[in-house]
């Protein structure tokens, strides 16, 4: 399937490791120009020199989302090597564990509202006009399903209290911006099979064997498929997201957790 995307720019944030990874492949084999953007340059180079062995084509890029100088200037370096950037996916990692007794310095809730949702504000400052121009744009967010259903298994009040933010803005760009031929929308994975939820598990619930893991999904954070899901399970959503076909499907907050959000709607 032709997805119609060969050739485009894409700015991927955080795309050298996991779903994130999985996904820049995934773009890069469909023929686009892919930018690696992220804040270890080991990580960075290692990703591009995976997909240029693959036949694609790719750039490395140091930066820090959460400073807007770094986004400035990134989003700066891409342009210079490959065009303006009309894919874009966003997300950032942060992560202060504890509940609500727990967190004394209100400072993390500022810091987490900081990387969740300014980092956006800066990078679609830096995007949107590149692909207004062009009358055509994909943005992806990669966030979180604690944004519309706080998790209640874990200790997670910061996230839970500021990443809701980062959707509600998105979907007010969504609307802004759907005339102009770009889409805005956000993929909520649930518990996937990376390193870093396996850390998570490790260090805040004390699991780290496989069967005892799955026992836990199950019984404790009640994921009705009983497992958690594989990272290629949500970079295929993120590369339709980004797909011509996509071109209707904008203002989305799209749900990838095995069933656990009960609501709905």
């Amino acid at each position: 399937m032709d997805l119609g995307i060969a050739g485009k720019v894409v700015f991927f944030t955080g795309g050298s490791r996991g779903m994130g990874r999985d996904a820049a492949e995934l773009l890069a084999a469909e023929g686009c120009q892919v930018a690696i953007v992220a804040r270890t340059r080991s990580a960075v180079d290692e990703t591009v020199a995976s997909i240029e062995k693959s036949g694609g084509t790719a750039i490395g890029v140091t930066a820090d989302i959460t400073d807007p100088d770094d986004v400035r200037r990134a989003v700066a370096e891409v342009r210079t090597a490959f065009g303006p950037p009309l894919i874009a996916i966003g997300q950032t990692k942060f992560n202060i564990p504890g509940d609500f007794v727990d967190i004394v310095d209100h400072e993390h809730y500022v810091e987490s509202f900081r990387s969740y949702t300014m980092s956006q504000v800066y990078l679609l400052h830096e995007v949107l006009p590149g692909m207004k121009e062009a009358g055509w744009g994909r943005y992806v967010h990669i966030g979180s399903a604690t944004a519309k259903e706080p998790e209640g298994a874990i200790h997670h009040v910061i996230a839970n209290a500021t990443r809701p933010s980062t959707i509600g803005l998105l979907k007010t760009v969504a609307d802004e911006y759907a005339p102009f031929g770009i889409t805005v929308n956000t993929v909520a994975p649930g518990w996937i099979a990376t390193g870093n939820a396996y850390e998570y598990l490790a260090k805040q619930v004390g699991l780290d064997d496989d069967d005892e893991i799955s026992t836990w999904m199950r019984q404790v954070a009640r994921v009705p498929a009983g497992r958690m899901g594989r990272s290629d399970e949500i970079a295929s959503l993120i590369v339709y997201l980004c797909s011509e076909q996509a071109g209707y499907l904008t203002g989305s907050w799209i749900e990838v957790d095995g069933g656990k959000h009960r609501s709905a709607f």
